[in-house]
Parts: C-alpha cells; structure tokens; sequence
C-alpha cells in the first residue's frame, strides 16, 4: 500500500497539473479567434485531461496523459506565437521560456511526489 505520504504528494503534484494545465488554457483562450480555433482541439485535450485527473483512479497514469497534453498545448502555444507576425522574436523566445519553466514546474512535482523514501540526509515526514 502505497504511503500517506506518497498519495498527499501524488494529490499535490496533481493540483499543480491542473494549476498549470489552467494558466496554459487561458493563454489559448487569449488567442485572436483564427489561432484559437487552429489550435482548440489541442487546448480541448489539455483541459479534459486536466479534469479527468482529479478523479482518476490511477493517478499516475492520468499525471502522465495530462502532462503530455500540456506540453502539447504549451508547444502549440509557441508555434502560434512563432507565426504571428506581430510579434519579435525575442518575445517568441520569452514565451517559448516562461512555458518551459512551466512545465519544468511539474517535472519537479512529479519527481517530489513519486518519492516513496526519503532521500539520504533529508528528515522523514
């Protein structure tokens, strides 16, 4: 039987999905409506997987399908961005490295979470 511990973290590392997963839906939702519907079924993905986290039974599997769906729509993000006109290139990098430390976010909640022992040195809890 998996940890107290295991599963607080796991319902942790699940809400920071949704957290991130929400922030990513609302940056397509702010996309001029040309864009929004090139890239809807992607953001679609992302927000069903999302929600179908919060009540997965099999919680890491579900962690796994919503954090691909949201580096799909993040990638998709960026690709919109790449392609607007409107917009230097140095605001396409900035953007292409605010997602990335997005997603790095959930890389590292993931990691925290799937811990069932303590790291060497670190006081169990």
């Amino acid at each position: 039987m998996a940890s107290a511990k295991l599963l607080i973290g796991g319902a942790g590392a699940a809400a920071l999905t949704v957290r991130v997963t929400r922030s990513l839906y609302s940056r397509w939702s702010a996309l001029p409506p040309g864009e929004r519907e090139r890239i809807e079924p992607v953001a679609e993905r992302a927000k069903q997987s999302a929600l179908d986290l919060r009540g997965a039974l099999d919680l890491e599997l579900a962690a796994l399908e919503a954090r691909a769906a949201g580096e799909s729509l993040a990638a998709a993000l960026v690709e919109s961005a790449a392609g607007d006109p409107e917009l230097e290139e140095d605001e396409v990098v900035f953007l292409r490295e605010d997602l990335a430390r997005e997603l790095a976010r959930l890389a590292g909640a993931d990691i925290k979470a799937s811990r069932s022992t303590p790291e060497p040195g670190t006081a169990p809890g």
